[in-house]
């Protein structure tokens, strides 16, 4: 039998959806109101051959490491990954939207700054990723009242705009001059 162990894995949306229920913990560890942040999904095997004495090998497939990003809307139209990045993700505080009578029911969310919030809004944490081979995920969670028990959720239709400019940081840059014949 052929020796496949240096041949890249392939990893599953399953593989997403753990990295981005850690960053969702972690980033519920610092409460609301935070801004946006953004971080890199490196293989763990990688990370634990590169930092042995940092990063357990028996961890998750995926490991979040947090980037510095002043700007989430430059560092979208910007980024470049390092082919040691098979993804990326996005956390980010929303307010939920209830869908109109006439729509197709899909949730609408709007970006805030300022926490400026109706009665009929709900304030929500979305952390959105990707990886390098297209898959992608969002979650979401509502903020619970006190009495209430965070529920974590998601939907295909979820924050499709952002999967998409996520994405897009991994697509090669391709000069404006080569479209041209």
């Amino acid at each position: 039998m052929p020796d496949h162990s240096n041949a890249p894995r392939a990893y599953s949306t399953d593989d997403l959806g753990s990295a981005l229920s850690e960053i969702m913990e972690h980033v519920d560890t610092r409460g609301w109101g935070q801004p946006p942040s953004v971080f890199a999904l490196a293989p763990t095997a990688l990370l634990t051959e590169r930092l042995p004495d940092v990063i357990a090998p028996d961890g998750p497939v995926l490991t979040p490491v947090e980037e510095d990003v002043d700007d989430l809307d430059d560092f979208l139209a910007s980024a470049i990954w390092p082919q040691a990045v098979v993804g990326a993700a996005v956390a980010i505080e929303i307010i939920v939207v209830k869908p109109e009578d006439d729509a197709d029911r899909t949730p609408r969310y709007v970006v805030t700054e300022t926490g400026d919030q109706h009665p009929d809004e709900e304030v929500a944490r979305l952390v959105v990723g990707v990886l390098r081979s297209g898959a992608d995920l969002a979650l979401m969670r509502v903020r619970p009242a006190a009495d209430e028990e965070p529920e974590l959720l998601t939907h295909p239709q979820l924050a499709l705009e952002l999967r998409a400019a996520l994405r897009d940081t991994f697509a090669p840059d391709v000069p404006e001059d080569s479209t041209r014949g």
